[in-house]
């Protein structure tokens, strides 16, 4: 019998050894912390002190879900995993608890717990600058806006620095009177968006910046009133109205700055949005990659652009600080900066710009200067077309001054202005483009260094479709003060009747 107990003894003490223990961690400590919930996902950053060295065995996470059944376990081979841990396939209707343990000693001891709740599928009201704020809790939430909200006096910070995926009806309301205090890597009202649907909304007097202190980024950034990155092509944005707002934006980065008047870079599908009264303004001091768009700074290869009417006005300054043997890329077009959807098939449709350019070059080449390109590109709709555009009209304005400086001896400078695009160089055949230029004009200011490629359609092609590139209107294109126009070879038509299909185009031209 004697034996018996003392079989059960040692059985009973085994086990407590190997039992999963939360009171026996030593010096060792843990965190978990950054957790991005989605509606079947979550993810998470856990950090773990042991300042002794006591953890003699394997670190795990484990979930389990209400019943207490496990529903993820996983030995960490190296803490670099805990960085950014992401499990997925899970159910939003439970509550989850999450573990980190480890072996310390003979014993199994719990680090840290956390309840897990993932983001709620509910329609959620929208009706306070309040409760806008604080979709960041949930960023795969459903959203509609019940009324206008007024942001005046409120500080804002966009609630999606995270990817938003979830949707946002704006029901016909509107948002107001927001001001940025600051950019940001992803700087808009919505910031940063991946699958999101963004809908039936006004933006009106949303301002990033003013005139006489623009807001300043030194390293990649991406700009846009609705949302700085729509970052997949399940994105969408549907009858969207950005009205009486201003984008004043400085950029000194190295590597690239991506300004839209809706979104600096877009890779989802937008159908149907309208800009008026906006006006966006760049400085560039340094060499990075600039695309500026009324509508979208960088169109993305599976992005789709439809039923856009761009009243934005473009403003960009080039004033370079001690540049030195670098290579500049700037593309500025009224629709769309740099065109790359080139993965779809009229990816760009019914689109029309009536806002005017404006640019003045400055390089701030410094001496010394042995080598560089600088590459401008500018367009009423694009300044490079990497794939077709179809029912397209430009009616603004484009003007260039650009300073000479005596250490660009080295430097080869290329101007490209087209009335229509900078660069086309897509074989697929765009239909219906239209520079109507009644009461607007191109005129350009260079000195004698810059190779001006200048037209009021196309300033430089590679395609071998067949396009429909024309001209209506007062024909306007001035270098250096000389009437350029004799010289442009274009296609120019006296009638627009049956020239445009689109409904949104035929109603601007009938008004």
């Amino acid at each position: 019998m004697k034996k018996l107990i003392l079989l059960f003894a040692l059985t009973l003490f085994s086990l407590t050894l190997v039992a999963c223990k939360d009171n026996e961690a030593g010096n060792v400590t843990a965190t978990i912390d950054q957790v991005d919930v989605e509606l079947t996902s979550f993810s998470f950053k856990a950090t773990i002190t042991d300042p002794n060295s006591e953890i003699t065995g394997a670190i795990t996470v484990v979930l389990l879900d209400s019943t207490g059944t496990v529903k993820h376990t996983k030995d960490i081979q190296d803490r670099v995993e805990l960085d950014n841990y992401a499990i997925g396939g899970l159910v939003n209707t439970m509550t989850y608890k999450l573990r980190i343990n480890a072996t310390i000693g003979r014993n199994l001891v719990t680090l840290v717990e956390k309840t897990i709740e993932l983001a709620s599928a509910e329609l959620v009201h929208i009706t306070t600058p309040q409760e806008f704020l604080a979709m960041s809790n949930n960023r795969a939430g459903n959203y509609v806006l019940d009324q206008d909200i007024d942001f005046t006096g409120v500080t804002f910070n966009s609630p999606f620095t995270s990817a938003f995926s979830g949707t946002f009806d704006g029901a016909g309301f509107a948002l107001k009177n927001i001001t940025f205090e600051k950019v940001v890597a992803y700087t808009g009202v919505f910031g940063y968006v991946s699958g999101a649907v963004i809908k039936d909304v006004t933006f009106d007097n949303i301002t990033i910046g003013t005139e006489e202190t623009p807001l300043a980024m030194t390293t990649s950034s991406r700009v846009g009133i609705v949302a700085g990155y729509v970052a997949s092509s399940t994105g969408k944005l549907e009858n969207i109205t950005v009205k009486n707002s201003t984008i004043n934006f400085s950029s000194s980065s190295t590597v690239q700055a991506y300004v839209g008047g809706l979104v600096g870079e877009f890779k989802g599908n937008v159908t149907g949005a309208t800009l008026e009264e906006t006006t966006i303004t760049v400085k560039s001091t340094s060499y990075g990659r600039v695309r500026v768009g009324g509508a979208i700074g960088l169109l993305g290869e599976e992005g789709i652009v439809k039923q856009v009417n761009s009243g934005a006005d473009i403003n960009f300054d080039m004033v370079g600080a001690n540049i030195k043997d670098r290579n500049l890329n700037i593309n500025i077009g009224g629709v769309i900066g740099y065109h790359n959807g080139r993965n779809v098939n009229r990816s760009v449709e019914e689109v029309m710009s009536t806002g005017d350019i404006n640019l003045t070059l400055d390089f701030g080449t410094s001496e010394g200067t042995t080598s560089a390109n600088y590459s401008i590109y500018v367009g009423g709709i694009a300044g490079i077309a990497y794939s077709n555009v179809n029912q397209a009209l430009y009616a603004g304005s484009i003007t260039l001054s650009h300073e000479k400086n005596l250490n660009e001896e080295e430097v080869n400078k290329y101007v490209f202005i087209g009335g229509l695009f900078g660069f086309y160089g897509s074989d697929k055949k765009s239909e219906a483009n239209l520079r109507y230029s009644d009461l607007a004009s191109i005129n350009l200011t260079v000195s004698d260094d810059v190779n001006v490629y200048a037209s009021g359609l196309v300033a430089d092609m590679d395609s071998d479709a067949t396009n429909v590139f024309n001209y209506y209107g007062d024909f306007g294109l001035m270098v250096n003060t000389v009437d350029q126009s004799g010289s442009d070879i274009i296609d120019v038509i006296t009638t627009l009747d049956g020239f445009f299909t689109s409904e949104m185009i035929n109603a601007w031209l009938a008004n």
